[in-house]
């Protein structure tokens, strides 16, 4: 099974362009301003899995295309503790556990450690 796409998590459709595409991806604009690398690791089974691996579907690709300078690492475990490790501009490296958490909490976790934000565009259709 591939990856899911992040536009099929927020329930969008396939972009069939690069305008579409952008838009999408504007759904999910997150600068992350002290961050140097972002490790998300999964795992397959287990409880309270999920959420970071609808969070690794829903902003794996929107941060690598907002964030260049950022290097990423995906890690898939077959079982074990889920867990996002941000490594700041600075060094410290900031492991985030998120067994039991929703992709949402995830996310502002993220936020916090690497100084990020979420920016709101509206990209008008054409």
């Amino acid at each position: 099974m591939s990856m899911k796409r992040f536009y099929d998590i927020l329930g969008l459709k396939k972009p069939q362009n690069f305008r579409q595409l952008l838009k999408a991806y504007c759904h999910e604009k997150v600068y992350l301003y002290d961050a140097k690398q972002i490790t998300f690791c999964t795992s397959k089974t287990g409880q309270g899995n999920t959420g970071s691996r609808i969070f690794k579907y829903q902003y794996l690709e929107p941060f690598q295309f907002w964030n260049k300078e950022v290097s990423f690492k995906t890690i898939k475990l077959n079982n074990g503790n889920p867990y996002v490790e941000v490594e700041t501009l600075s060094g410290e490296i900031h492991k985030i556990d998120t067994k039991n958490i929703n992709a949402t909490e995830i996310l502002n976790k993220v936020l916090q450690v690497s100084k990020g934000k979420k920016i709101s565009v509206n990209i008008p259709d054409v």
